[in-house]
C-alpha cells in the first residue's frame, strides 16, 4: 500500500474564478437530461484509467444508476467533431456546497487548451445550482501532472489535506482492459 496525499480545493465566491476562453475550436458542451448510467462509467473509466481512478470499476449497473440518480446530480460532457473529449460530473452534497467529482479529459485530448475551458464550464455551472456557496474537488498525487495546475489557475484554493492509502502495486489499467 501506498500513503496517497489528497488535496481538497474550493472556491466560495463566484467571484474567486479566473476563467479562460474558448479554445480557437470551442468544443460543445452537452448535459444528459436524463441519468445516464452507461455514460458516467464511459467516461470515469476512458479518463480516469491512467490515473488510478479505481474505487469504481467493479460497479455494477445498479450501483451506477444509483449515482447518477442522486438529487442535484449533473453529468456535462465535452465534444468535438462528434467525439468525445471529456466530462464533468457534479455532486450537491451539503446545502450550499457542490462538489465537481469527476472532471477530466480523454487521452488524446490532453494538452490541446481544452482543460481550462472545460473546467471553467464547470464551475460556472455549479454556482449555477441555486443556493451555492461552495465549488469543491478533490485530487491526488496520482492525478494527472496537469491537474492541480489547472485547478489553481482557475483560482481555486486548498483547503484541506488527507493521506488514503492505495494500492499501486499494480500499474493503473488504462482506459481499457490490456490498455497498458
Amino acid at each position: 500500500m501506498r500513503e496517497v496525499l489528497v488535496t481538497e480545493l474550493e472556491l466560495t465566491s463566484p467571484d474567486q474564478l479566473r476563467p479562460t476562453p474558448p479554445p480557437p475550436r470551442a468544443p460543445d458542451l452537452v448535459r444528459a437530461e436524463s441519468p445516464a448510467p452507461e455514460l458516467s462509467r464511459f467516461f470515469y473509466r476512458a479518463v480516469g484509467g491512467d490515473w488510478y481512478w479505481l474505487d469504481r470499476l467493479d460497479w455494477t449497473l445498479a450501483q451506477w444508476d444509483e449515482w447518477v440518480r442522486l438529487p442535484g446530480h449533473a453529468l456535462w460532457t465535452c465534444w468535438l467533431d462528434g467525439a468525445p473529449v471529456g466530462y464533468v460530473e457534479l455532486q450537491p452534497d451539503a446545502p450550499g456546497s457542490v462538489e465537481i467529482a469527476y472532471f477530466g479529459l480523454l487521452p488524446a485530448y490532453v494538452g490541446r487548451g481544452l482543460g481550462g475551458w472545460l473546467l471553467t464550464q464547470a464551475v460556472e455551472r455549479a454556482w449555477g445550482v441555486p443556493g451555492t456557496t461552495r465549488v469543491w474537488l478533490h485530487t491526488c498525487e496520482l492525478d494527472s501532472p496537469a491537474a492541480l495546475p489547472n485547478y489553481r489557475a482557475r483560482g481555486f484554493v486548498p483547503c484541506g489535506t488527507s493521506v488514503e492509502y492505495w494500492d499501486t502495486s499494480d500499474p493503473s489499467p488504462g482506459p481499457w482492459r490490456g490498455a497498458r
